[in-house]
């Protein structure tokens, strides 16, 4: 038997280079007899830990290397000139043989992105020199530069570069490397290659570069790469491979190929066995420096830990149980953690949180499992008493299995960045770094992106991809499964040939990694320069560079290193925003150790679903479910929080919860012991503690036990479950219950086992939830007016917002440059627009007005306010913002309507600038009156008042939506008539029909890339507003009616994005008037009597029974003087519409509609 091992080959961390994943690259080598395998993807190691423990996983031995950029210049030169003939740089396979090797990988992987990055991660000759112990080294294929080089005549220089990597590596460690892919040029090639191995005294090695796992994976592989550069793949295509033998070739077709040199094809035998790396596991804990008089971590831990027990002590929050009963908990939890060797981990956490809160940044009262560490709660890490809600500190670090601790924080959205930079200061910035996350081509994106790749249009491929149903709470759902559950996919697969190769690519691509971006919240921190123990990257996001890891979250984890989750919580910003303003305001400070944890006013907020801005509560879901429950106390939100998710929904678990709650189903035990663990979610298994407590009270097990048997349950691990139930089911017959009584609880846990949730972590959030909700219920302006303020950039949600606040009686005044601040701000019933909310205006300016303001009172008229400005802050910009949104409105003259005023101003525009101009030009020469004041005169040009809807389309403009004036307001009645939807009562129903009303906005015609025109826009109604997409058929039968501002009805089918955000594809439209004609009931025809005569009766017959139907037909005769007769022309119904009414104004007649 042929024994070959591949050491070239590219997964889909080679980012659409390659379709190979890793789970089945292994299983095909597996499955192709080979022992053996190596990753060389290009540039990183992105994938190196996972492909690393899957191949372990499968029985195989994993090679760890990657294909490097390797410039024969300088990698600190940043130029794109090359010497003729030359490259910009090479590739070139790095294996490692040992640790020494592989710590070379991560080294070189690392300068590549840190100080040779330059349209690829480069490295040069000079660092490969100082980092070549333990690697071997294979001269790569087409993108080598022995292949390039030999392809360009130019042997002399191969030879020179050959022999440099010799004296770099050592000829043992040096292969020329051979391939052959059915290409002439190769082939031609192979016989030169072997010349310079003889003439050098190097190995060859034969490889396939392999891209794909399949022969027919070719084309597949060749529409990522249109994907990538969004092209389209066509006969005239030029593909990069452009055979389809870049697939992973079983040893047979190897030898097949390399017959002639079977020294090639046993080297990679060699080589396989001459790589042998373990990768590192051990736990690289940073040093946490304690001070002089302590003698070891362990020692100064115990004292911080202790120290915060007294405190809480002192300040009565540790009064659930008695004081000895903390002690116990707390003795068994410092021994626990210091045996476990976290002490160090502990005062880490402890440290940046403590820096937080010293400097006034909100944290979190505890997020995940911590919340359940009474040491987490001394240290005030945590601000949940982890005895009074019964948490489990087991839960979070199981003193019977060895694992990182993981405790992640939640912090105020704009002190985050602060935190992480006292980490980096504190801990060196070579020694921190935030996380790389990896984005993949999830079932509809890859119907899409290979739609476009073969040409297709947006319209058609979105007919495809919508056949895929959107993920479901959280769950994506396959193109396989898509194709199992829908028939109308299955049909079109079968019947459109187009379609079935659009689903067989995109079903090969489905899952591959696409795209890197940094991790929201993971930092990693480390005992010493990353780069030291794992590869990092450099990440450009929002425009800024930031220092990631090349190992993912999991992959961190596995190589023992230390990460946290920094988590910027908005949440945790308005909560500490509204306390503010409230102090500011009215001199109040809340206490909310005071605050009763089942205030009534509260509570009602989440009994009637008024949970706009409110924390884990604002879904349409959530709202539902509260209003069917009624919670009245915070074990009630905890609960709900923990319920609301697929499997508990999906299992039906919040109908019995809600039965049970409101006592219409019995609450049933199958022995009386469950009733302490169980009533407080009414007999329900809800929480992971909960069958942790049970195993402990019912059975004997210790916590860390039951612990082990909840994961096991959680993972259908079937022989640990066996063990588990035998242990069990003796336990607690021992203890006096009868065998098949616990047969049954215990196929109760192991049943409810993954449905189970964390109720450390659904008590603290449920803690944050209940503040929200009371500082809406108690102090209702303050608290929208830090929610507005946080979104001042999001229109649509202050628009919703509004809207809410208007239901329950508060206004949202308009902006005022006497009365706004920068940010939104509470007054008597209402709230005041944020200046900085403006759009066009900017924080800066909306700052400089207030401070003026502040610094010289209120500005007494608008000539006032332009001399006290710098025209740097009243720019072109500026002022059309602050004259459209009605900011100046306040500074007109007595008698002038704010119609007159607006459009005054804004026709004077430029006049006021010049004026403005001259203003600050005599304020710097110090020409005052005797008074000591400006004198100025700002005559403005007469021009016409604007009318409501100018006034309504110029705040739309400045400020996002109609404020003080909407246009809709006059059409209601009408729109009600046509049984529209309000859009705020959308739901996210993928593929229901619905009709909306409403006014267009921003809408923008785009180009398919077959130049066929689409649409799209925003619905606008009362409510709220929508994003509609009309695609190329749709667009060419109403392109009239989506234009900017026009009032239209349309009709089409809801689409929901991943997120739960609402689309609307548009299949028909029509203005509003068209709608209502349509429905029209009565059709009134105005006559004056001196027009009538033989001919005008002649053509009004003609126009009015060219299309019958249901509307009556009035015509009103004007006789001279007050006298008019109405006749109903009974044997005439009509079809109406638009044309009917067009065409008898043509004639002379007036006409009006009842609806």
């Amino acid at each position: 038997m042929n024994e070959f091992v591949h050491l070239h080959v590219h997964t889909d961390y080679s980012l659409l280079e390659s379709c190979a994943q890793i789970k089945p690259l292994a299983r095909k080598v597996r499955e192709l007899g080979m022992k053996s395998c190596a990753i060389t993807d290009y540039g990183n190691l992105f994938g190196a830990v996972s492909f690393y423990s899957t191949m372990k996983a499968e029985g195989l031995k994993p090679i760890i290397g990657y294909e490097a950029f390797l410039t024969f210049g300088s990698m600190q030169q940043k130029t794109g000139q090359v010497a003729y003939g030359e490259k910009p740089y090479y590739t070139l396979v790095l294996l490692a043989k040992n640790l020494q090797g592989y710590k070379n990988l991560v080294y070189l992987s690392s300068v590549a992105y840190t100080q040779g990055l330059y349209f690829k991660p480069r490295i040069d000759l000079e660092v490969l020199s100082e980092r070549s112990d333990g690697l071997i080294a294979l001269t790569s294929g087409k993108r080598g530069f022995v292949f390039s080089d030999l392809l360009n005549s130019q042997s002399e220089r191969t030879s020179q570069r050959i022999g440099m990597l010799r004296d770099i590596f050592g000829k043992e460690n040096l292969y020329l490397e051979i391939q052959n892919h059915r290409n002439k040029w190769e082939e031609k090639l192979i016989q030169e290659i072997r010349n310079l191995a003889a003439k050098f005294d190097l190995g060859l090695v034969a490889t396939n570069d392999v891209h794909y796992l399949n022969k027919e994976d070719a084309v597949s592989r060749e529409v990522l790469r249109c994907i990538e550069e969004g092209t389209i793949l066509d006969q005239t295509h030029t593909a990069e491979l452009e055979t389809d033998q870049y697939y992973l070739k079983s040893p047979d077709e190897m030898y097949r190929l390399f017959a002639e040199i079977p020294e090639a094809l046993t080297n990679t035998l060699k080589i396989a066995d001459e790589c042998n790396v373990e990768l590192p596991s051990e736990f690289q804990l940073p040093l946490y420096p304690i001070p002089s008089e302590f003698s070891s971590v362990d020692e100064y831990f115990e004292h911080v830990a202790w120290a915060g027990f007294e405190k809480r002590l002192r300040a009565g929050e540790l009064s659930s149980y008695p004081e000895e009963k903390y002690k116990e908990r707390l003795r068994f939890e410092i021994e626990t953690i210091k045996r476990m060797g976290y002490s160090g981990y502990f005062l880490i956490v402890w440290d940046f949180v403590k820096f937080a809160k010293e400097n006034n940044i909100p944290v979190g009262p505890g997020r995940g499992s911590a919340a359940g560490s009474l040491v987490a709660y001394c240290l005030e890490i945590t601000n949940v008493d982890p005895l009074k809600y019964d948490l489990l500190f087991e839960r979070f670090l199981n003193p019977e299995r060895v694992s990182m601790p993981d405790i992640d924080i939640d912090f105020c959205v704009r002190g985050r960045a602060n935190v992480i930079d006292y980490v980096t200061r504190k801990y060196g910035k070579d020694c921190v770094c935030q996380i790389i996350t990896f984005g993949t081509l999830a079932s509809r994106a890859a119907v899409k992106d290979v739609g476009r790749a073969l040409g297709l249009k947006p319209s058609e491929t979105e007919k495809i991809s919508k056949l895929i149903p959107p993920p479901y709470r959280g769950r994506n759902t396959t193109i396989q499964k898509a194709l199992e559950i829908v028939p109308e996919l299955k049909e079109l697969v079968e019947k459109n040939k187009t379609v079935y190769k659009i689903i067989d690519i995109a079903k090969r691509l489905e899952g591959c990694a696409r795209h890197s971006s940094v991790h929201a919240a993971g930092v990693v921190i480390s005992p010493k320069p990353l780069h030291e123990i794992i590869p990092i990257a450099i990440k450009e996001d929002d425009n800024k560079k930031e220092l990631v890891s090349q190992y993912a979250m999991n992959d961190l984890e596995k190589v023992g290193m230390l990460k946290m989750d920094f988590l910027g919580l908005t949440t945790l910003t308005i909560i500490q925003d509204t306390l503010k303003l409230i102090k500011e305001k009215t001199g109040k400070e809340i206490n909310w150790k005071k605050v009763p944890l089942d205030d009534e006013q509260t509570m009602r907020i989440f009994a009637e679903a008024r949970t706009e801005a409110i924390f884990q509560f604002e879904s349409e879901g959530m709202k539902q479910i509260c209003r069917r429950l009624k919670p009245k106390t915070l074990e009630d939100l905890a609960a709900l929080n923990a319920l609301y998710r697929p499997g508990p929904l999906d299992g039906g678990m919040i109908d019995e919860f809600i039965e049970r709650h409101h006592g219409n189903k019995k609450i049933d035990y199958i022995v009386p012991q469950m009733k302490e663990i169980l009533s407080n979610t009414y007999g329900v298994l809800v929480y992971q503690e909960q069958i942790m407590m049970m195993a402990q009270k019912l059975a004997g097990y210790s916590l860390g036990e039951a612990d082990m048997m909840r994961r096991a349950m959680g993972k259908k691990k079937k022989e640990e479950m066996l063990r588990h139930e035998e242990k069990f089911v003796k336990g607690a017959v021992q203890r006096g219950i009868a065998e098949d009584k616990a047969k049954q609880v215990f196929s109760l846990m192991a049943q409810f086992a993954d449905y189970g949730f964390n109720r450390s972590h659904s008590v603290a959030y449920a803690y944050l939830s209940f503040q929200t909700a009371y500082l809406k219920a108690h102090y209702p302006a303050f608290f929208y007016a830090a929610v507005l303020s946080h979104e001042a950039q999001n229109t649509d949600k202050i628009y919703k917002y509004s809207m809410e606040m208007q239901q329950s009686g508060l206004k949202l005044l308009p902006p005022d440059v006497n009365e706004s601040d920068v940010d939104f701000t509470p007054v008597e019933g209402a709230i005041r627009f944020g200046l900085s909310a403006i759009k066009g205006l900017g924080v800066s300016s909306a700052k400089a007005i207030i401070t003026s303001r502040e610094k010289k009172g209120k500005f007494s008229n608008f000539e006032d306010f332009l001399s006290s400005l710098n025209p740097s802050v009243i720019n072109r910009r500026t002022l059309e913002s602050l004259i459209l949104a009605g900011a100046l409105d306040s500074l007109r003259a007595e008698g002038i309507s704010v119609n007159l005023w607006r459009s005054q101003l804004y026709t004077n525009i430029d006049d006021i600038l010049q004026l403005s101009q001259s203003l600050h030009k005599e304020k710097m020469h110090g020409q005052t009156n005797l008074f000591g004041s400006l004198a100025v005169s700002l005559p403005l040009k007469e021009t016409s008042e604007w009318s409501d809807e100018q006034l309504a389309e110029g705040e739309k403009k400045s400020i996002g939506f109609y404020l003080s004036f909407h246009p809709l307001v006059k059409y209601m009645d009408s729109i009600e008539k046509l049984k529209a939807i309000k859009i705020a009562d959308l739901q996210p129903t993928a593929g229901e029909s619905v009709t909306l009303a409403g006014i267009v906005t921003d809408p923008q015609v785009k180009y398919s890339k077959k130049g066929n025109r689409f649409c799209t826009f925003r619905l606008e109604d009362m409510s709220a507003s929508v994003r509609c997409i009309v695609w190329s058929d749709a667009y060419s039968r109403y392109s009239s009616c989506f234009e900017d501002n026009q009032i239209i009805v349309v009709t089409g089918r809801i689409e929901v994005s991943d997120g739960d955000e609402i689309t609307i594809t548009v299949e028909k439209a029509r203005s509003l008037k068209q709608s209502l004609i349509k429905n029209a009931k009565r059709l009134i025809v105005h006559l004056q009597s001196e027009r009538v005569d033989e001919i005008l009766i002649d053509a009004l017959l003609e126009t009015l029974g060219s299309k019958l139907g249901d509307c009556e037909v009035i015509l009103d005769i004007d006789f001279s003087g007050d006298l008019s007769a109405q006749f109903s022309i009974d044997a005439l119904r009509i079809a109406p519409s638009p044309i009917i009414e067009d065409k008898l104004k043509t004639i002379g007649c007036e006409v009006s509609w009842e609806y």
